[in-house]
């Protein structure tokens, strides 16, 4: 489960582009396909080094004007279903 305190990473086995600020994404073990919108895309290229979460919400909250809470409840949704679709690396 990921938490506030959890290191993130993409995996680096997907193969992605970015069209028009979205990011399109390739699993080529299940040849499924993902999508992320802009601020997933910016997520992503932020999570191409592990991460800590606690720390991506501080960036993004740099970034973009939203209550820190909001950023950080929508951050986790998005990581958990990134999670639940093996598109990322969760430690701790």
């Amino acid at each position: 489960m990921i938490e506030i305190s959890s290191t993130v990473s993409v995996c680096a086995d997907l193969l992605s582009t970015e069209i028009d600020g979205e990011l399109v994404m390739m699993d080529m073990d299940s040849g499924r396909y993902f999508n992320l919108d802009r601020i997933g895309a910016v997520i992503w290229r932020e999570l191409e080094q592990p991460r800590m979460v606690a720390d991506l919400c501080r960036s993004l909250g740099e970034r973009y004007e939203a209550p820190a809470g909001e950023i950080e409840r929508d951050v986790l949704d998005l990581l958990r279903q990134m999670e639940d679709k093996k598109l990322i690396r969760v430690q701790g």
